[in-house]
């Protein structure tokens, strides 16, 4: 058995992403092509082999000299074709990386506690095998009446994969990222992922209007009756009105009637606590989020991004520097 390197749109690849129950959207082709479009990282797949036939891989992007799996994105663990042992690919995984002498990432824990493994965060999980019915009994009172009142005022949701809907998306994208105190993504990185994923059917887009101004969005990516919570945003002058928690809700619902079998709400970054149970009030099992090194530790530009002194500077900050500021660090914080 070996590993080695090879396109993210090699066939064998798809068998594997088609195969195996762990595949998410992040493993998708799309999402890698994404982060390479839009920065210029050159993407693989470690993939490996026995012989012809493969048994599992990772997805992967060369940043400098190292190998991220990958970039940007909240959880990647390796996957594998139906009883592969992932334990017998880490150890593989392993002396390739100290043959190849490159240094890897990889955004998940490892079989064997192979590496340098770190917790970063958490990430929720819901489980919508139930239903939305048996999902929405178990709900808060408040967050069942927040749901119900933004309904009863007139608050509209759609929910659509065109590029019309590009525009509110970022501007509230913007607006929320500058209220954070965080630098926001560059406004091609939403075309790519619009193009790539989006419009392709990897995913779609959710939209709150109050007499039709949006006031709260929600982007979310899907595969393998997987979806995932990647980015939300939101008007702080309408809070009041629950726009987001319908959001939220409406994206559980169609789910649930579409056979998704989970609900990923993403990493929350340790110290996040409001986040944090914003994410469990949905009934969201939480996990430790864990990233592994291979070989020297790179420094985490990407979790400095939003250190005190650029978090300061962006909250009293016109959008433009928020969008300045992502355009100069966020290719250097893969």
């Amino acid at each position: 058995m070996k590993v080695e390197l090879i396109a993210p749109e090699d066939p064998a690849w798809g068998e594997i992403l088609r195969a195996s129950a762990d595949a998410t959207a992040f493993h998708h082709p799309s999402w890698s092509a994404v982060l390479s479009d839009t920065y210029g990282y050159p993407a693989h797949v470690l993939a490996w082999r026995d012989g012809a036939r493969m048994l599992g891989g990772v997805p992967v992007l060369r940043v400098g000299k190292r190998l991220v799996a990958l970039p940007f994105t909240d959880h990647c663990p390796p996957v594998y074709a139906d009883r592969a042992d992932g334990a017998r690919f880490v150890a593989d995984l392993l002396r390739w990386q100290k043959t190849s002498e490159t240094r890897l990432e990889v955004r998940s824990s490892l079989a064997h506690d192979a590496g340098q493994a770190n917790v970063v965060g958490t990430r929720h999980v819901l489980d919508l095998a139930v239903g939305a019915d048996a999902l929405f009994s178990r709900l808060h009172r408040t967050r069942k009446k927040r749901i119900n009142t933004a309904r009863e005022i007139g608050i509209e949701v759609t929910l659509s994969r065109s590029v019309d809907e590009l525009p509110a998306f970022y501007r509230l994208h913007c607006e929320t990222r500058r209220r954070q105190g965080i630098p926001v993504q560059p406004r091609r990185f939403i075309e790519h992922l619009w193009r790539n994923v989006i419009v392709p059917g990897h995913g779609f887009v959710i939209t709150a209007r109050m007499s039709g101004e949006p006031v709260a969005t929600a982007l979310f990516m899907s595969w393998n009756r997987r979806l995932i919570y990647k980015y939300g945003a939101s008007d702080r002058a309408r809070w009041d009105l629950g726009a987001n928690f319908l959001v939220h809700w409406t994206a559980i619902e169609r789910a649930c009637a579409g056979g998704f079998t989970s609900y990923d709400l993403g990493r929350t970054d340790l110290g996040q606590d409001g986040l944090r149970a914003f994410k469990a009030g949905w009934g969201a099992e939480e996990f430790p989020l864990v990233y592994t090194h291979l070989g020297a530790q790179a420094p985490r530009l990407e979790r400095g991004l939003a250190g005190a002194a650029v978090a300061q500077i962006i909250k009293h900050s016109p959008t433009v520097v928020c969008r300045a500021l992502g355009e100069l660090l966020y290719r250097y914080a893969a």
